[in-house]
């Protein structure tokens, strides 16, 4: 199946399901990680039974999305679950540059944008620092 024949909620139960995903790949699913994850799908007009289905139901059968603006959107997702406790593991660098890779985006983006929030844990990232990266593989 494809991302682009489903409908707006599959869609952004599809993004959380990505983010739960990410969030657990450390054994862990830490306390700011899950307040991240509530607010995102509150910010997606989902409701708490909803969002906490989708942390309860672990699904493989992820979609990636075709649009470069979605992709982007998902890899920028990604980043933040992955900072949100200040703490970036082995396991976490690896998911990131897995999804990554099935986003279809460069190894070595990944992995800058990666260097780029390790040097930002434990502060706030700047706006564009992420922004900074990708526009360097941009064509």
């Amino acid at each position: 199946m494809n991302l682009d024949e489903l409908g707006d909620n599959a869609k952004k139960e599809n993004l959380l399901a990505i983010m739960v995903k990410m969030s657990k790949v450390d054994g862990e699913v830490h306390a700011n990680e899950m307040m991240w994850i509530l607010q995102l799908g509150f910010s997606l007009g989902m409701t708490e039974e909803e969002i906490r289905n989708i942390t309860i139901n672990d699904s493989d059968s992820l979609l990636i999305p075709t649009s470069e603006q979605e992709r982007m959107s998902i890899l920028v997702y990604l980043v933040f679950v992955i900072k949100v406790d200040d703490e970036i593991t082995e396991e976490e660098k690896e998911t990131l540059h897995h999804f990554g890779l099935k986003l279809g985006f460069n190894h070595l983006m990944v992995a800058n944008i990666l260097r780029v929030v390790e040097a930002n844990l434990g502060k706030r990232l700047p706006p564009d620092a992420i922004l900074t990266e990708v526009r360097k593989y941009l064509n």
